[in-house]
C-alpha cells in the first residue's frame, strides 16, 4: 500500500531565482559584512599600561606609533603602525579574508602565535574574534539578511 502527499510549495520561482545568479552576490556581500566586524573587533588596541609609559625600572617601554624609548631619550623606532595595516579582501565569488601586513602582527592578535604579554594586556586573537561573530548570532544574521533581500526583489 503507498501513500501519496502532495505539497504546494509556495515561492519556489524566488528560490529558484536566487539560485541562479544572484544568491552568489548575496553571500559576497554577507561575507564582507561579516569580515568588516570581524576587523571592527580586532583592530582597536586596547588601552595603554604601564608599558607604553616612562618608568625608572626598567628603564625602557613602547611607545605606540615609534617603538621602543629610552629613560635618557634615546629610541628606535620599530612601530609598523599596526593599526594602520589592516585590510579585507574578497575572496572568489563568496568568502573574505580580514588581514594585517604588519610583521608582528602574528605575535599581537595570532591565536598559536600571540605573545603571552600581549594576551595579558588584553589584545585580542583572531581566533576569540572570530568565535563571537558566530557565537553571538551576528554571522547568521548577516547571511539571512542577505539573502532575505534577494528573495523579497521578485
Amino acid at each position: 500500500m503507498g501513500a501519496e502527499l502532495n505539497v504546494d510549495v509556495k515561492g519556489v520561482d524566488k528560490i529558484v531565482n536566487a539560485l541562479t545568479g544572484k544568491l552568489d552576490p548575496a553571500l559576497k556581500r554577507a561575507s564582507l559584512a561579516i569580515a568588516t566586524t570581524i576587523h571592527e573587533r580586532i583592530a582597536p588596541y586596547p588601552p595603554a599600561t604601564e608599558a607604553n609609559s616612562p618608568r625608572d625600572e626598567p628603564p625602557y617601554w613602547y611607545e605606540r606609533g615609534f617603538g621602543t624609548r629610552t629613560k635618557g631619550g634615546k629610541g628606535r623606532r620599530t612601530s609598523e603602525t599596526l593599526g594602520r595595516k589592516w585590510d579585507i579582501q574578497p575572496r572568489s565569488t563568496i568568502g573574505a579574508v580580514v588581514t594585517n601586513t604588519a610583521s608582528y602582527a602574528p605575535y599581537v592578535h595570532d591565536y598559536v602565535d600571540q605573545a603571552w604579554f600581549h594576551a595579558q594586556r588584553g589584545w585580542k586573537t583572531d581566533e576569540e574574534v572570530t568565535r563571537s561573530v558566530e557565537s553571538d548570532g551576528t554571522a547568521e544574521r548577516y547571511v539571512s539578511h542577505f539573502v532575505a533581500q534577494i528573495l523579497d526583489d521578485d
